[in-house]
């Protein structure tokens, strides 16, 4: 058996590029023959794939400007070269949209899978965005950024699909395109619901496999000297780190005076999100520490006493698992992925992630807690997502889904 992994691009590195990347490591080293076929590779990438070979498909092609004069016919195109790399696979496994996309109307034997880490959220905006929608549609006022950014975007989507433009066509195209595959695997139950909401397909769940740490030496209790709070992200609306930003600053001037936010990432929301943490904390009490090297990052992990983020409608949340495996206690969003890993509640705290002052009550309830019920509610929670997620356990659900 031949099994081809298909994703559009390793030039930057997020939660997909590693999971596409692990799920051809894992079927290579254990006797699969595997392939990666991607549009774009960054030489620095290769790592990733060890000895799995890697096939670049032409992205663009002189030929393109005659022929693909449309959106969709630039896909279509792009799809057929790449079904050319993967003709001689039994297996294809998608990651990320437009791969699915091509893959459905592909005409190539293999048996076609998406691993769905989640629709296309810009195409398909309602059904993968379910929270966002009800909070923009409910009018309350009190919203955070994200929520003020995606009131105008869901306007002008829902515009233009009842006009039947651009964006109509290619939401229908992918939905046809969709449908034609053989099967769908999705990295969480609210994956699985949004699929099902939006392509009225059936998916099975197989959670993302993570390769965590080794066990990092046992930590004790809380640094009483000022609580450490870590957030770690892409800094872009959709993480809602505003929310986070600002139930930090009201928990520190009411409950923790020395408390601090140590905030790990880039993206497009920077600015803002610094220029928020001025108007609302002292100076120093929040940290922005952009891209973060590995080593450094295990010294920023271990520095801090809890992990808060609040994505808005996030499909799972690696780095809940990734923190939780490093002695972190974890606050995360009442919906979504992460309120799947945190067991609703049971291996951390949620809140609702539109409220400050939710935020801020957890931060004060971890604060009184006292040493032995913080060990407790570590270790239990580093026990548990390993037992899930590492890949000795992920591993084998994914070769029973490629050889069925």
């Amino acid at each position: 058996m031949r099994v081809g992994i298909f994703h559009p691009s390793f030039v930057t590195v997020g939660g997909a590029e590693l999971q596409a990347a692990a799920h051809a490591t894992f079927l290579h080293a254990h006797g699969v023959e595997t392939i990666v076929a991607t549009f774009a590779l960054d030489q620095r990438r290769q790592a990733l794939f060890g000895a799995v070979p890697v096939r670049c498909v032409t992205y663009r092609h002189w030929s393109d400007v005659a022929v693909a004069w449309s959106r969709l016919r630039k896909l279509q195109r792009r799809g057929r070269r790449a079904g050319r790399s993967l003709k001689d696979c039994d297996v294809v496994v998608a990651h990320n949209h437009p791969c699915s996309t091509m893959l459905g109307v592909s005409n190539i034997r293999a048996h076609k899978i998406w691993y769905c880490e989640e629709p296309p959220r810009g195409l398909q905006l309602r059904g993968s965005n379910p929270t966002l929608v009800a909070r923009v549609e409910s009018g309350d006022a009190a919203a955070p950024d994200a929520c003020i950014a995606f009131a105008e975007q869901l306007r002008a989507h829902d515009q233009e699909l009842a006009r039947k433009r651009s964006r109509y066509a290619r939401q229908q195209f992918e939905r046809a395109s969709v449908a034609r595959l053989d099967a769908i695997c999705a990295n969480s139950e609210f994956t699985r619901d949004n699929v099902r909401r939006i392509y009225q397909r059936t998916a099975e769940v197989i959670p993302p496999m993570i390769r965590f740490p080794d066990r990092v030496p046992p930590r004790m209790g809380l640094d009483r000297g000022g609580l450490k709070v870590l957030a770690v992200s892409r800094l872009e609306r959709a993480k809602n780190l505003d929310t986070v930003v600002r139930g930090f600053a009201r928990f520190r001037s009411r409950d923790c005076p020395s408390a601090q936010l140590h905030v790990a990432g880039e993206g497009p929301h920077r600015n803002r999100l610094e220029a928020l943490a001025r108007e609302t904390c002292p100076r120093d009490a929040v940290r922005f520490h952009g891209y973060v090297e590995d080593a450094a990052m295990d010294a920023l992990y271990a520095a801090c006493d809890v992990f808060a983020l609040l994505p808005i409608d996030e499909p799972f949340g690696m780095v809940f698992p990734e923190a939780a495996t490093r002695g972190l206690l974890l606050i995360g969003p009442d919906h979504g992925g992460p309120l799947e890993i945190l067991d609703g509640g049971e291996l951390g705290w949620i809140c609702d992630a539109f409220s400050p002052d939710a935020l801020a009550e957890r931060l004060a309830e971890i604060w009184k807690l006292d040493d032995a019920a913080a060990d407790r509610h570590r270790r239990a929670a580093d026990q548990i997502c390993r037992a899930r997620y590492a890949p000795e356990v992920v591993g084998p659900q994914l070769l029973e889904m490629i050889k069925r």
